[in-house]
Order: structure tokens, then C-alpha cells, then sequence
């Protein structure tokens, strides 16, 4: 009985503290899900190709996506035509980070390292993006889409939206969130269609003027009870893992004294990410009984992006070179980040 006592005060103490971080974050999902934003990721990826990266990075890190949601959008970009550079940023941009994942990792695991997390998600995506940049000035990725049309459209079975046909240009239309990012970064999924020609301010601004503050409040209560029951889910794991898991335990596979503890998480994450806001307070507990900062950084950045229902919907959408890049960027990445985060921090 004292067991359960001492659980649930953990996760009460747990919630309380992350309470204004969290309807901060809530906030600011539902603000982004109800811009437009379609002028700003046209012009993206329209930009120079150097330019067109580094752009592409920034539009990822503030879009709503999930490893999951995001696919119907790469697939209608690259069916449109646009540069496979600025689609592989915001490819791995958009899952790893979000001001509403960057808000609570502030609240759960502190500044220092939501920063790293950050920094860390922000150096990635321009590196893949600019390494595929150079890969294909060489020669490589000259094709990148599947031989068959209707490879082009396919993804994962929780991603229902369908790309766009090739001859569309680029934008975005929102559609309903699925059901497979309710534990982590939920979104609405885009398809490609037709940009308007006004600046992506113009119509940024015009949309958020149209905002009507019911149904925001509406959505941000459903919001906020959907991904609310997941973080008590994840409280309460880091709760048990605190508690009950040895410590000595956790620094044996991820503590200090263990070199391969930083591509171990990497790896770890492929099968067991459970999503953004589920991964946190049980990255948490396990910082606690002992875990490398850099080998949390390598589990929160490879995680989101080699989750498997996204790697199956990537399989389906590119060939599989370019496959194999995007798995080895993410993989070999996030282990590179976690080895100099763990230096730094």
C-alpha cells in the first residue's frame, strides 16, 4: 500500500510540474494546426538548393508532423517534382521537433538538455539535407521515386491520406489526424495541391485572423485530453522504472562506463519509441537511475525518425537507396549528436 502511496505522489508531483509546459505546448499545436501555412512550405522548397535546405529545416522544426503524418506530405512533394535535398531535411526536421515537443522537453528534462535536443535535431537535418545535396551533384539519387506509380502513393497502414497525382504543384491541404501519432506529435496530414500566390505572410496572417476561439479552445481541450492520458501512461512508467529498476542496472547498458551505451539507445529506439511526449519522463527516469545525457539525446533524435510504421510508409515512397541513406543518416546521426552532446553537456 505504501508502494502505491509513493507512486502516486510521484506522478501527481510529476504532472503538477509540467502542468504550465504542458497547455503552453498544447497551445501551440493547435495555434500551427489552424494556420495556413501552405505559402511557407511551397516557398521552402521552391528556394535555391542550398537555400532551399536550410529553409526546409526551418519549416520542419515549426511544422505539426509526426514520423507518421509526415509521409503523405514527402510523398506529394517528391511526386511534384521538388528536390529530394529540402525534402530529406524536413524528412527528419519535422518528427524530431516541434515548439510543443521543444516546450516540454524544457519542462521534463530541463534546458540544457532540450537544448541539445534541439541543436542536435536542427545540425541533423541540414547535414542530411546538404549530404544528399552533394550525392546528388555526384550523380546519385537521379531517380528516387518508385518505377510504379502506384508505389508512389502508398504508405503505412495508420497514414490514410493519399499524395497527390505528379502533375500536381505544391502545397498542402489539412486532413484529419490519424489515430497513429496519439501518443506522440499528433498533426493533421497533407497532400499536395495548388499554392496560392500571395506571400506566405500575408496568408499566415489572414488565417490567423479567421481563428475562431471556440472552436480553438475546443480543439485544444480535445487535444489536450488526448495526448493527456498518454503523459500519465508515461508519468507512471517513469515512476515503476524509478523505483523498481536497479540503478546499477540502467549504468551498466547506459551509464558512463559503458562505450557502446550512446548507439545502443539508437538502436533501442527503432522497436520501442513509444512517441514524442510518451518518450520524455520515461527518458527521464532513466537519466536518473544512471543513463548517458548523450545516449537520451541519441534515443530522442533516432527514435522519431525510425519509428516503424515510418520506415514502412518510406519504404514504400522512395527506392531503396535512398532508403537506406535515410536510415543511415538517422541512425549514424543520432549517434554522432549523442557522442558530442554527451561531451558538451
Amino acid at each position: 500500500m505504501n508502494d502505491l502511496y509513493e507512486i502516486l505522489r510521484f506522478v501527481g508531483n510529476a504532472v503538477w510540474k509540467v502542468l504550465p509546459f504542458f497547455l503552453l505546448s498544447m497551445f501551440l499545436s493547435v495555434l500551427i494546426n489552424m494556420l495556413d501555412m501552405k505559402d511557407a512550405i511551397r516557398r521552402a522548397f521552391a528556394s535555391r538548393a542550398g537555400l532551399s535546405v536550410l529553409l526546409a529545416t526551418a519549416v520542419g522544426a515549426f511544422s505539426p508532423f509526426c514520423s507518421c503524418t509526415v509521409i503523405p506530405v514527402i510523398a506529394g512533394l517528391l511526386a511534384s517534382g521538388v528536390p529530394l535535398a529540402p525534402v530529406m531535411s524536413f524528412w527528419i526536421a519535422s518528427p524530431t521537433m516541434d515548439p510543443e515537443i521543444f516546450t516540454l522537453s524544457v519542462g521534463i528534462l530541463g534546458w540544457p538538455l532540450a537544448l541539445a535536443r534541439l541543436g542536435s535535431s536542427l545540425v541533423l537535418s541540414l547535414a542530411a539535407g546538404y549530404l544528399t545535396l552533394a550525392l546528388t551533384h555526384m550523380g546519385y539519387f537521379r531517380h528516387y521515386m518508385p518505377e510504379d506509380e502506384a508505389d508512389i502513393l502508398k504508405v503505412a497502414p495508420c497514414c490514410t491520406a493519399k499524395a497527390a497525382p505528379a502533375a500536381a504543384p505544391v502545397g498542402l491541404t489539412v486532413l484529419p489526424a490519424t489515430a497513429c501519432c496519439a501518443a506522440g506529435k499528433t498533426a493533421s496530414v497533407g497532400v499536395v495541391q495548388a499554392a496560392g500566390r500571395s506571400a506566405w505572410w500575408d496568408s499566415t496572417a489572414a488565417s490567423f485572423r479567421a481563428i475562431d476561439w471556440g472552436v480553438f479552445a475546443g480543439r485544444m481541450w480535445e487535444q489536450s485530453w488526448r495526448l493527456g492520458r498518454w503523459l500519465l501512461l508515461a508519468f507512471l512508467l517513469e515512476a515503476l522504472i524509478t523505483r523498481y529498476v536497479p540503478q546499477e542496472t540502467i549504468a551498466a547498458v547506459l551509464g558512463k562506463e559503458s562505450f557502446f551505451a550512446i548507439p545502443l539507445a539508437a538502436l533501442v529506439g527503432v522497436p520501442l519509441y513509444l512517441g514524442n511526449l510518451s518518450a520524455l519522463p520515461i527518458v527521464k527516469g532513466l537519466l536518473a537511475q544512471g543513463m548517458q545525457p548523450g545516449a537520451a539525446i541519441a534515443f530522442l533524435i533516432a527514435g522519431p525518425v525510425t519509428t516503424i510504421p515510418a520506415m514502412t510508409a518510406v519504404w514504400g515512397v522512395v527506392r531503396k537507396p535512398v532508403f537506406v541513406l535515410y536510415i543511415a543518416i538517422s541512425l549514424i546521426g543520432a549517434g554522432l549528436l549523442g557522442y558530442i552532446s554527451e561531451w558538451i553537456l
